[in-house]
């Protein structure tokens, strides 16, 4: 698969700029540091040059764990860019129905 960089450095920063507006500069830091993603203008990341999916897919996940919104997003995102999503946002999570979970008490 051929790996389009400036398609992925426009998708990590739509995600980062619509993630510190929304959830805040301290939880975006602590996101892209975690995954060795630069936060926008902060070049002090190299991360195109070195594991670009590994970098790409920590990210994706860690935003994607916000809420149900930011994992649709990186999900439109993504077919958008063309690139396979990670195998953990392909996952269904299980939920309890409300029923069941009256029934267990």
């Amino acid at each position: 698969m051929g790996i389009d960089k400036n398609a992925i450095q426009e998708l990590v920063d739509v995600l980062v700029a619509r993630g510190l507006g929304l959830y805040g500069k301290e939880k975006m830091a602590k996101i892209c540091s975690d995954s060795g993603v630069a936060l926008l203008d902060d070049n002090s990341t190299d991360w195109l040059d070195d594991d670009i999916m590994g970098s790409l897919n920590k990210f994706l996940v860690n935003y994607a764990g916000f809420n149900i919104a930011s994992r649709m997003t990186v999900m439109v995102l993504m077919k958008m860019v063309n690139i396979p999503l990670p195998e953990e946002l392909q996952r269904k999570k299980k939920r309890k129905s409300r029923f069941r979970r009256l029934l267990e008490r």
